[in-house]
């Protein structure tokens, strides 16, 4: 086993361990929530990357922006990962990016991102806003969260639990329009 395939085992070892230990991750037998609105919140955040760079997520207006809202130790939110890879590839137009929602994320996220190696760019906001709900995201009840933003910076949709390639595409449909 090499040494990559080894770290990768060892991360995935953990993030079980954690999620069985803090329970966290949310109950995914809770079925899927969804509420939409035709001009939400306005996206304020900033998140440090998983590379040490700092993003105001404000600096990303004109472009539409799904955030993936996770845990590190979530199993559906790494599972996710396999909708999320190919909808990357086929929607250049939506910058997709990850914010981790745990405590302490900012020590995780990089070891998450180099493990799991996501199509996107991922971070967290290192002051704990995220988690504890007091950020422009509100309060993260289940991960994964997805939240669409349209061009301006408005929330039009957000949706959690796990979901599908096709599912997210009918997300994002509305942008086209």
């Amino acid at each position: 086993m090499n040494t990559r395939s080894l770290f990768k085992t060892s991360i995935c070892g953990i993030s079980i361990a954690l999620a069985v230990a803090t329970g966290c991750a949310g109950d995914s037998s809770r079925g899927v929530e969804t509420a939409s609105q035709s001009q939400g919140p306005r996206l304020q955040l900033g998140i440090r990357l998983s590379d040490g760079r700092w993003l105001e997520l404000s600096d990303v207006r004109g472009t539409p922006v799904l955030l993936f809202v996770f845990a590190t130790f979530d199993m559906v939110s790494q599972a996710s990962l396999k909708a999320l890879r190919p909808f990357v590839q086929q929607h250049p137009e939506v910058l997709v990016i990850g914010v981790a929602a745990e405590p302490r994320a900012t020590q995780l996220v990089e070891a998450w991102a180099h493990a799991l190696d996501p199509p996107f760019v991922v971070g967290s906001n290192p002051y704990g806003k995220v988690e504890n709900g007091q950020s422009s995201l509100g309060r993260i009840e289940i991960v994964p969260t997805y939240i669409l933003y349209n061009s301006e910076g408005y929330e039009l949709e957000r949706v959690t639990g796990y979901r599908s390639e096709g599912e997210l595409e009918a997300m994002v449909r509305p942008l086209s329009r």
